[in-house]
Parts: structure tokens; sequence; C-alpha cells
């Protein structure tokens, strides 16, 4: 019987060429709070971030949410960006705040190359999404480690 369980969930909104939208939001039984942020694309610095407490436990916890504009100018491209935030976002607001932004950051790769693979089936219906991810990689070096799994 399942006492406890944690959902985390991430979409991204390409709003231009320039800049996607990440809306993030982690749910248990004790706490539900959602983020959106703003990054730029190129150099994965983050423009602007909101969140929202829906569930908590103490009259401190929405107190995070003004916490949250530390991660302005903030690049995900840096290394040791997850440190940063866990740091400066979790140690100092929420560390749930922390952890959504974290799992938004890694999925932004993710979702460049996602992007990337439908504009190719678009042009080239029959294209081989396997080649067409390699390809993507090895021509985007700033996004190591992102799974290739097809």
């Amino acid at each position: 019987m399942i006492t406890f369980s944690r959902s985390q969930l991430v979409g991204m909104e390409f709003l231009d060429e320039d800049t996607v939208r990440v809306h993030g939001t982690q749910e248990d039984h004790i706490y539900a709070m959602e983020i959106e942020m703003d990054v730029r694309i190129a150099d994965g610095v983050i423009l602007a971030v909101k969140g929202w407490m829906k569930r908590y436990t103490t009259p401190v916890c929405p107190q995070a949410v003004e916490r949250l504009q530390s991660a302005v100018g903030m690049s995900l491209r840096t290394e040791g960006w997850m440190q940063a935030v866990m740091r400066d976002i979790g140690r100092n607001g929420c560390e749930h705040f922390a952890e959504i932004i974290t799992e938004c950051g890694r999925c932004l790769d993710p979702a460049r190359l996602s992007r990337a693979l439908a504009a190719k089936l678009k042009t080239d219906p029959g294209a081989d999404l396997g080649a067409s991810a390699a390809a993507w990689l090895a021509d985007h070096p700033e996004a190591p480690g992102t799974p290739l799994a097809l």
C-alpha cells in the first residue's frame, strides 16, 4: 500500500526562437507548488521566475516565493548551477522550489532536441530520428548528458 507519493511535472513552451517558458510543478501528500520561468535558449540564463505555494505546512513557506528572484540571471549552462540553486533558493528559501527549478533546468536540452526532431519530421517525414538526434547532439556540445534513448 502506497503511503506517500510525489509527482513532478515539467512542461515547456517555446515563446520564440530565443526564449522558452518552463512550467514546473511538484506535488505530494503535504506540499503543492509550482514555478514558471523564462529562459534564454542560447545561454540558459533565467530571465524571469514566478512561484506559487498552493499547499504548505507553515506560515513561513510562502516567504520563499520572493527568494526565487535570486535565480534571475543565473545560467543553466554554468558548471555547478544545480548546487547554486540548492544553496541560494533551497537553503535560503525552499528546497521544494529548488528541486523544481533543478528539474526544469535539466529538461532544457531534451526539450530543444525534441523541438529539432519535430522540425526535422515536418521537412522530412521519413527521417531517421535516431540519426537526426545523434547529429543534433554532435552539433550542440553545450548539451552534454542529454539522453539519447529513442
